[in-house]
C-alpha cells in the first residue's frame, strides 16, 4: 500500500475508501488482504524468553483489512483498490496477498468447566503473543501458541488456558507476594516454604479455540475465562464432550381435537361438535365430517348434531382437517344420546271438609299453597278442581266447594283462566285438584264429574194489586 484517495493529507484508510497498490500480477476484481508485519515497540518480555519464543513460531502479521482491485483499476505496476472491510485503519507500507478464504471451525460447548482439571497427557504449549503486543487479554481476544501443525494442531481444536503456581515466582511482580510474609503478629510458625509451591495444584483459567493454523504456531480466540490470561500461561488441548443429538425433525402434519358440547343428550336434542385444528408451517386447512348415527350439519370448525332419529348410545362424530398439501389428521368426539324423558302426567291433591262446610281450612290451605307451587313453576299447565257433595249433604256444596278451592288459589296468583271447576256425582265430602301438564288430561278413572250448574236469576217479585176503594174528590168550595 502507497497511499490513497485524500494522500498525502490522509494517512490512515477505513471501509468504503480507495487506496492504491504498487506490485505485479493485478487483475480487475481480484480481493486482497491487507496484512501488516509486526514487531514490539516495547521490547519488554511477559515472560523469560519470549522474544525467542516468537523468532521460533515465526514473524507475526496481522490481518487488518480486505481490498478488491476496481473496474478498469489496473494501471501498470499499480492497482486502485476499493476498502472493503477493516478492523484496523491501513497504512502506507501495509502489504497486500491475495486473498484466501479460510474455514471457519464449528465452535463447540466445551462442557462443565474444571478449573482444577488434572493433566490429561494430550498436546501441550504456551501463549507466546496476544494481538497488539497485550500482556492481560480475556474472553474474546485474539492469542497465538507456540503449537502449530507441526504438532498436529488443526482449527477446531480446543485447549484449556493453565497456569502452575510456581510460574508466578519466575514473574516479576508477582514473585514480590511469595516474598512477604503471611504470618499474624502473633503467629509463631515460619513462612510456607518456597519448596512446597510445586505441590500446590495446576490451575485451569479459560478456555480457548484454534481459528488458524501455521506450520509452527496456531491463532487461538479466548471463549471463557475466569480471570486474566497472561502472556506465557500454558495451554493443554482437550476434547469437548459430544454434541447432543439434534432435535427430531419438526413435523408439518395438521392436528386437531374436536370436543362435544354437551356431551350427553336427551334423544332429539343437538350437540354442537367444536374442532380446533392447527398447522405447524401456518397452511391452509378444510375441515369435514362424519358421524355413525343421526345428521351432521358443518358450519367451518363447528358441526351440529341431530339426534331426532338416533337410538339411545353413544354417537360418533369424527373431524378430519385437510392442508393444501393433502396431509390429514382427525379427532373423534363421541356423544351419548338418553332416551327421551317420559311424558308427564297429571297428579293430584285431596282437600277435606267439614261435614256441610265449604269452608278452606288451614290444613286445607297448606296443601293450597304447595299446589300453588307448582302451578307457577309449571306455567304451562293447569287444574282441575273438582268438587263433591257426601250422603245427606245438599248438592249445591259440591260446587261451592270447588269455587272457593278455586278462589283460594286465584289469591295465591294463579290465572283464574288456568283453573277449571267440575262437580262429581261420586258422594264424598271432598274436592280433588288435579294439575294437569299441557298436552295431558285427567285419567278417565278419576271420578266422573259434571259441570258446575249454572247460575240461575230468581224471579222478580210481584206487586199485589191494593184492596182500598179510590176516595171521591173532596168538594171545592166556592170562590
Amino acid at each position: 500500500v502507497t497511499s490513497g484517495w485524500d494522500s498525502p493529507s490522509q494517512t490512515r484508510f477505513a471501509s468504503g475508501q480507495y487506496v492504491y497498490l504498487t506490485g505485479s500480477g493485478f487483475q480487475e476484481g481480484q480481493q486482497y488482504a491487507i496484512i501488516r508485519k509486526l514487531k514490539d515497540p516495547n521490547r519488554w518480555e511477559g515472560f523469560t524468553g519470549q522474544r525467542s519464543a516468537v523468532a521460533q513460531a515465526g514473524q507475526p502479521y496481522g490481518e487488518i483489512a480486505h481490498a478488491t482491485i476496481v473496474q478498469g483499476g489496473v494501471r501498470g505496476n499499480t492497482a486502485i483498490a476499493l476498502v472493503t472491510f477493516t478492523c484496523d485503519g491501513i497504512v502506507p507500507h501495509d502489504l497486500a496477498i491475495p486473498f484466501v478464504e479460510r474455514p471457519t471451525p464449528r465452535y463447540k460447548d466445551p462442557g462443565p468447566f474444571d478449573p482444577y482439571a488434572l493433566p490429561n497427557g494430550k498436546t501441550t504449549g504456551r501463549i507466546i503473543l496476544a494481538k497488539d503486543w497485550d500482556q492481560l487479554v480475556g474472553k474474546g481476544r485474539i492469542v497465538y501458541l507456540n503449537i502449530g501443525a507441526d504438532k498436529g494442531v488443526k482449527p477446531g481444536d480446543y485447549f484449556h488456558v493453565t497456569r502452575f503456581y510456581k510460574d508466578l515466582m519466575k514473574d516479576p511482580g508477582d514473585s514480590l507476594s511469595f516474598k512477604a510474609s503471611t504470618l499474624e503478629e502473633t503467629q509463631a510458625l515460619p513462612n510456607i516454604p518456597s519448596s512446597k509451591i510445586d505441590e500446590l495444584p495446576r490451575r485451569a483459567l479459560g478456555n480457548l479455540m484454534v481459528m488458524n493454523v501455521s506450520p509452527k504456531s496456531s491463532t487461538g480466540i479466548l471463549t471463557f475465562t475466569m480471570e486474566d490470561t497472561k502472556v506465557g500461561d500454558g495451554v493443554e488441548m482437550f476434547e469437548p464432550p459430544p454434541p447432543p443429538p439434534p432435535p427430531p425433525a419438526v413435523s408439518t402434519m395438521p392436528s386437531i381435537n374436536c370436543v362435544p358440547n354437551p356431551a350427553t343428550v336427551k334423544r332429539g336434542e343437538s350437540s354442537t361438535v367444536t374442532c380446533d385444528a392447527t398447522s405447524p408451517d401456518n397452511h391452509p386447512l378444510t375441515f369435514s365430517y362424519s358421524t355413525s348415527a343421526g345428521r351432521i350439519t358443518p358450519r367451518d370448525n363447528n358441526a351440529l348434531l341431530d339426534t331426532s332419529d338416533v337410538a339411545p348410545g353413544p354417537v360418533a362424530v369424527t373431524g378430519t382437517v385437510t392442508d393444501d398439501r393433502n396431509q390429514t389428521a382427525s379427532s373423534t368426539a363421541n356423544v351419548n344420546v338418553e332416551p327421551p324423558p317420559a311424558a308427564p302426567t297429571p297428579t293430584s291433591q285431596t282437600i277435606n271438609f267439614k261435614r256441610n262446610s265449604a269452608y278452606v281450612d288451614n290444613k286445607a290451605k297448606a296443601i293450597l299453597d304447595g299446589v300453588a307451587l307448582q302451578l307457577q313453576q309449571q306455567a304451562d299447565a293447569t287444574a282441575v278442581v273438582i268438587g263433591h257433595s257426601d250422603t245427606g249433604e245438599r248438592k249445591s256444596l259440591a260446587t261451592l266447594r270447588a269455587n272457593n278451592v278455586k278462589n283460594y288459589l286465584v289469591g295465591k296468583g294463579i290465572d283464574p283462566k288456568r283453573i277449571e271447576t267440575r262437580t262429581s256425582v261420586t258422594p264424598s265430602g271432598t274436592a280433588e285438584v288435579w294439575i294437569v301438564p299441557a298436552g295431558t288430561s285427567i285419567p278417565a278413572e278419576a271420578a266422573p264429574a259434571e259441570a258446575p250448574p249454572a247460575a240461575t236469576t230468581p224471579p222478580a217479585p210481584t206487586r199485589k194489586r191494593s184492596s182500598r176503594k179510590k176516595s171521591a174528590p173532596a168538594a171545592t168550595s166556592p170562590h
